[in-house]
């Protein structure tokens, strides 16, 4: 891993002075000019100067949610603290609605960020938009025509941890979920025979909502799903689609399907049985590792094991992309009226 360092020194503005002192910042790059903003409301501000197309970085610290409206992608230092790799999270305190035009020529891509417990709503449809690395409370479409109603349509999740609920409200969807951890997947409709969802290498719990309750049309592949429903509607419904997935219940989760082969899925009573520490309850502490001995005997399609760190994108929180980790304003201007501004950018692996 490298680290690059660089050093900004800037006009002193005596109405900047405030925005400078700050520990934390967000940079606007356009057309290959940078802008920075500081403190809380450095993502809202940037938003709002940035055109479609641009690119919003954060840096570690905590910045107040803004409604996304414009085809950018935003990029933070990361989801989840790791002391070892010098890593902080960027983390996006409120509630927010995302509305991106489906007709645009670029697209809405966010990484590296925690979003805390507040929900993350959809409104009309949003197309072909990535989210990498990021970890979600809740996020939903909506249903009600006031904002549109909400569609997901080539929405792809990896390295995600959704903590809460995953809530679509409509039909016509399509999503995929890459090595990630999903909680209360409702993802049904009155209209669910045009949704598609795919889960690949994911960790899939139903709590309070059991899957027959939110029937729709999903591919399960080296999965591992539980539920804690102790009755029959507990049971995937047959219209979704299993390949070498484990179900963990007290019920048979896969009972309306037949067993074409021994490996198209696994069946065990307790969680106890494949995780470490994961009793069920969402943590943002914890990694959803698998026991040594559950790694082999439950083998996904390739040989390797099932669940979030299986496959060939074995889950790691921390972004690809250049991160700022570190960012010091100088207590006191030099005598010519500058300010010195030490960032340091550490690069990806």
């Amino acid at each position: 891993m490298k680290k690059l360092f660089f050093t900004i020194v800037a006009a002193l503005v005596n109405t900047a002075m405030t925005f400078a002192q700050s520990s934390v910042l967000a940079t606007l790059s356009h057309d290959g000019e940078i802008s920075t903003y500081y403190g809380a409301t450095a993502l809202k501000q940037a938003h709002a100067a940035a055109q479609h197309g641009d690119v919003i970085t954060l840096s570690s610290g905590s910045f107040q949610a803004v409604d996304i409206t414009k085809a950018l992608t935003i990029r933070g230092a990361g989801m989840q603290t790791d002391s070892i790799a010098n890593i902080y999270p960027s983390v996006v305190v409120g509630a927010f609605y995302i509305n991106v035009a489906d007709t645009l020529e670029q697209h809405l891509t966010v990484e590296g960020i925690y979003f805390d417990n507040n929900a993350v709503t959809v409104y009309n449809k949003l197309k072909n938009a990535t989210f990498v690395k990021s970890r979600f409370f809740s996020f939903a479409s909506i249903y009600g025509s006031t904002h549109g109603y909400g569609y997901m349509v080539n929405l792809a999740f990896i390295h995600c941890k959704i903590a809460n609920d995953f809530n679509n409200s409509n039909g016509s969807n399509s999503v995929s979920f890459v090595n990630s951890v999903i909680m209360n997947p409702t993802v049904g409709s009155i209209d669910f025979t045009n949704n598609s969802f795919e889960f690949t290498n994911c960790v899939i719990r139903w709590n309070t909502k059991s899957p027959s309750d939110v029937s729709f049309y999903a591919i399960y592949k080296n999965c591992i799903l539980s539920t804690d429903a102790n009755s029959s509607t507990g049971c995937l419904p047959s219209s979704n689609m299993i390949y070498n997935s484990l179900g963990i219940a007290s019920v048979d989760m896969f009972k309306n399907f037949r067993s074409s082969g021994n490996n198209m899925f696994y069946k065990a009573s307790n969680l106890s049985d494949m995780f470490k520490s994961w009793n069920g309850t969402f943590t943002d502490k914890e990694n959803f590792e698998l026991k040594e001995d559950a790694k082999t005997t439950y083998p996904g399609d390739d040989g390797k094991e099932l669940g979030i760190y299986g496959g060939n994108l074995p889950f790691t929180p921390n972004p690809t992309n250049p991160k700022i980790t570190k960012f010091n304003v100088a207590s006191k201007s030099t005598a010519d009226g500058k300010l010195s501004v030490d960032i340091e950018v550490k690069a990806a692996e």
